[in-house]
């Protein structure tokens, strides 16, 4: 059968990788990772019933939604190829996935598309759009994306992004911005509010901000404010380098005989400080694969990543909601988990616990960690939008609809590799209408819709050419949905005498296309 020549369908398929000798039995590395899983899938159901238990007490609070039933094997193709490899899957890939009747196919595939190369891309974008790479860091993005490729732990990696010549140069000197983003992006801590007073619900105080930023100014002075109004300082005046004071546990004052930003990067990763550390890390890979955490989405949209509010950690025994930062430039797409106290262990869900000990316990390998949450039941399970009726769950256990990422909608359309794209679109780029962000601010990329994204995916000339190229109805339906078409989608066809042209377009514009299920 002619398959659908758009494109997407005509990159290459990857070299496998060259095996490395193993130390142990490989079965006994799966049993270990399966019992794993077993335990994320019952911390995630202990949650989600305590919540449900919860709600039936108090009986003027609406049930939680009936758990979705597992996904079919083509609809969970095409959610791992999206979310793990950054590309749908191409024709036959759907065949051969729908073929295998063997037990464990499920998993096979998930370990697979980590190891791509565009399985390390995603990775790599994931870790550019957190240290907001751009396209002027000529040495940083090879290194990362090398990094990326060999999974290397995210401790080193946040060594080598904060505290060595490889630190993004998008806040162009500025230490201030540059110590709050650090801060937001490794730790989830909000000091926006603090960068001009003292922040009225945390115990962040301007004093302590302008501290923070003298550890990335080098050998320059970083002085209070001139319209400093607090009483441990004076206008003007230096003040001395010093780590974020966000717990009770002791750490010395930063010296100014050593490197100051090492010794930033050693507060961060050691072990008084490590499970905020892996908790952010932690979720930032799980909205990858499920959403972002505690999320609600407009369901008449069908489930989509609008601009998020700002939330706080909200555990089974601790639904707190915390406040959205007053400073006007915050970053309002960007995701955030700000004031969860990881010295009280009470303040998280069984689930949460489990993901900052599993990061740990992988070494922060992010592959590694994919593969993991990848292989869970609540991966496998059909998407869900998460509305109102979720508000309580936290980490639901099901992956939540969202619209394609639009990295996977221009390399369809063009078939331009992951090295081919800019780090930072010019305004006038389509990627940027499609989401992808100026990297000013961290986790900044969002997958929205607007009016935009419809006239574009109707009308736009690059429309015109990738469906130019269309081949037959099946392969299209292939290559576009993952699925074979039904026999009213067939006949339908037949019945009005669409070109192929026609049905790409229609494919194209149709909800199942733009977002993953």
């Amino acid at each position: 059968m002619k398959s659908c020549l758009l494109p997407c369908v005509l990159l290459l398929a990857c070299t496998p990788e060259k095996e490395t000798k193993q130390t142990v039995s490989p079965d006994k590395i799966n049993d270990t990772i399966q019992q794993t899983v077993d335990h994320l899938d019952a911390a995630l159901m202990h949650d989600y019933r305590l919540i449900a238990e919860k709600r039936l007490k108090y009986q003027h609070s609406p049930a939680l939604p009936a758990l979705p039933p597992m996904a079919d094997d083509t609809t969970f193709l095409r959610r791992a190829c999206i979310d793990l490899a950054g590309r749908l899957p191409r024709p036959e890939e759907v065949r051969h996935f729908i073929a295998d009747t063997s037990p464990g196919k499920r998993a096979r595939l998930t370990d697979a598309l980590t190891r791509e190369p565009g399985g390390a891309e995603v990775r790599f974008r994931m870790l550019a759009e957190a240290f907001r790479v751009t396209d002027n860091d000529y040495k940083t993005i090879p290194w990362l994306r090398q990094a990326a490729a060999e999974d290397r732990p995210y401790a080193e990696i946040v060594a080598a992004m904060i505290g060595s010549w490889l630190k993004p140069s998008v806040d162009q000197g500025n230490a201030m911005r540059t110590s709050v983003e650090t801060a937001y992006t490794v730790l989830g801590e909000d000091l926006y509010c603090a960068m001009c007073h003292d922040h009225p619900f945390t115990d962040y105080t301007e004093h302590g901000c302008f501290a923070f930023a003298a550890c990335f100014t080098g050998q320059k002075e970083m002085r209070l404010p001139l319209d400093y109004k607090y009483p441990n300082g004076k206008p003007g005046e230096v003040i001395q380098a010093d780590i974020l004071h966000r717990s009770k546990n002791y750490w010395p004052r930063i010296r100014d005989d050593q490197d100051k930003l090492m010794q930033v990067v050693q507060w961060i990763t050691e072990e008084e400080e490590s499970k905020r550390f892996a908790l952010v890390a932690s979720l930032r890979v799980w909205s990858g694969l499920f959403g972002m955490p505690g999320e609600e989405v407009d369901i008449t949209v069908g489930g989509v990543d609008p601009a998020p509010p700002w939330h706080g950690i909200k555990g089974a025994d601790n639904p707190n909601i915390y406040h959205r930062s007053c400073f006007s430039g915050s970053p309002l797409g960007a995701a955030t988990w700000i004031d969860l106290d990881t010295n009280h262990p009470d303040d998280f869900s069984q689930a949460t616990k489990l993901l900052i000990e599993e990061f740990l316990r992988c070494g922060g390998r992010i592959g590694e960690f994919q593969r993991i949450l990848a292989r869970t039941e609540a991966y496998s399970r059909s998407g869900i939008d998460y509305n109102f009726k979720w508000r309580d769950c936290y980490l639901a256990p099901a992956p939540q609809i969202r619209r394609l990422p639009s990295e996977v909608i221009w390399k369809t359309l063009t078939a331009e590799t992951d090295a081919q794209l800019p780090q930072v679109p010019q305004p006038e780029h389509p990627l940027c209408m499609l989401g992808r962000g100026t990297r000013e601010w961290t986790d900044e990329s969002r997958t929205p819709l607007s009016h935009e994204l419809v006239r574009f995916m109707m009308n736009d000339k690059l429309i015109d050419q990738a469906t130019a190229k269309a081949g037959d109805a099946e392969g299209m339906f292939l290559a576009l949905l993952g699925r074979e078409p039904s026999e009213n989608e067939r006949a339908a066809i037949l019945r009005t005498s669409a070109s192929n042209q026609d049905v790409a377009w229609a494919l194209l514009n149709t909800k199942e296309f733009l977002f993953r299920p």
